[in-house]
């Protein structure tokens, strides 16, 4: 039998949820949902977390938690999910692509720097593959430059860069909850940070303006306008709220993590052993005084023998503002912003260098000793 990533834990608390016919978190902070956020908390070491419907949700909730204006311009990697990128849109601000490590994909100090300009207000560091980014450098650049920092983890649950989580580097975090991650209730997100008035812009945008704050932070009253009564939106706002359904998996799934970081290591060990001194193949790619958590195991072959195909700016939509000249929301490119092909040539480069073994937790050593050997037979013919 396949080992199960769900059993009778999530469903005992889903029963309870459908018992109380309660399937929303209300107006304070949930059942599940709340008792979800203050154990997210305590298990990354952050003050601050939200429970959001999504990781794209919570991308663009951690994009607003950094008080960007329209316009602003928000350094991303060329390499990572569309999913990154199309937050800052959706935000009204502008994507600027950064080259990345063509070993890796992971964005490099280098690339962010070459991508400043005076109307950059943040740089989002992906973790990509479950690697931490290089941290330390990334860093410097944003204390230099005054900019702020989101990391992105949604494929990074527990990775350390010298001995701490990503996701308490930058300023504000934000993870991902879908199927495929180290842990999921289908889909879901989550935002973290350790400033209370990050966590407050984030809550507001997430819950149509209104001041629902937890953690026991004072919130505005809602006053009589023309004699009239208001709600208190307060802000501008979605409605990115995570349901008590989602929350009752999410306790689940997170009380499981240890076991499935551990059996994700051991899958990523035993890819490894398949492909160790394989010729062709390149194996080690993390950044010196890290440890990665691998959400897929990254292996570098010749080129063009790669797979990956997550280049944003070469996207159909990209290409469209790049023609436009301005943003999917209507905002204005500046003359120096590109999407054309060959913008950022290390990740387009990069690309036919890598592919990716399956490391899910659900899956069974095995299968991904299989995986490698086809890899290593695949590499061996073509060399």
């Amino acid at each position: 039998m396949a080992f199960q990533c769900y059993d009778e834990k999530e469903m005992n608390n889903l029963r309870k949820v459908i018992e109380s016919q309660e399937l929303w978190r209300g107006f304070g902070h949930g059942n599940f949902t709340g008792q979800f956020e203050r154990d997210f908390g305590e298990w990354l070491g952050c003050k601050y977390v939200l429970a959001v419907c999504s990781g794209t949700c919570a991308e663009e909730t951690a994009l607003a938690a950094l008080g960007l204006e329209v316009g602003d311009e928000v350094i991303c990697p060329a390499s990572a999910p569309i999913f990154v990128s199309f937050p800052v849109v959706g935000i009204g601000c502008i994507p600027i692509f950064a080259d990345v490590d063509p070993r890796t994909l992971i964005i490099s100090p280098e690339g962010i720097e070459a991508r400043i300009t005076e109307r950059t207000r943040a740089i989002m560091v992906v973790h990509l593959w479950g690697m931490p980014a290089p941290m330390d450098e990334i860093m410097t650049i944003a204390e230099k430059n005054n900019l702020k920092v989101l990391e992105g983890c949604a494929q990074a649950f527990g990775p350390t860069h010298r001995g701490r989580k990503v996701g308490t580097i930058g300023d504000v975090a934000c993870y991902s909850l879908q199927q495929s991650k180290h842990m999921s209730s289908g889909e879901g997100g989550v935002f973290a940070t350790d400033d209370p008035e990050m966590y407050k812009r984030a809550l507001l945008f997430a819950n149509g303006g209104m001041p629902w704050y937890g953690y026991g932070l004072e919130a505005p009253t809602p006053q009589l306008v023309a004699g009239n009564r208001t709600r208190g939106h307060f802000a501008f706002g979605h409605n990115y709220r995570m349901s008590e359904l989602q929350g009752a998996v999410c306790i689940a799934q997170l009380a499981k993590l240890p076991e499935f970081n551990n059996r994700r290591e051991s899958l990523a060990q035993a890819i490894d052993e398949e492909l160790k001194d394989a010729p062709g193949i390149e194996i080690d790619l993390a950044y010196p005084d890290t440890e990665p958590n691998y959400w897929i195991r990254p292996v570098r072959v010749p080129a063009p023998l790669g797979h990956y195909s997550e280049i944003n700016y070469l996207e159909v939509e990209f290409q469209k503002m790049q023609r436009d000249r301005r943003t999917s929301l209507g905002v204005p490119l500046p003359d120096y912003v590109s999407y054309e092909p060959g913008t950022c040539p290390n990740a387009e480069a990069g690309a036919k260098q890598m592919r990716g073994i399956g490391t899910h937790h659900g899956r069974e050593v095995e299968d991904a000793r299989a995986d490698a050997r086809k890899l290593r037979e695949e590499i061996e013919q073509a060399l």
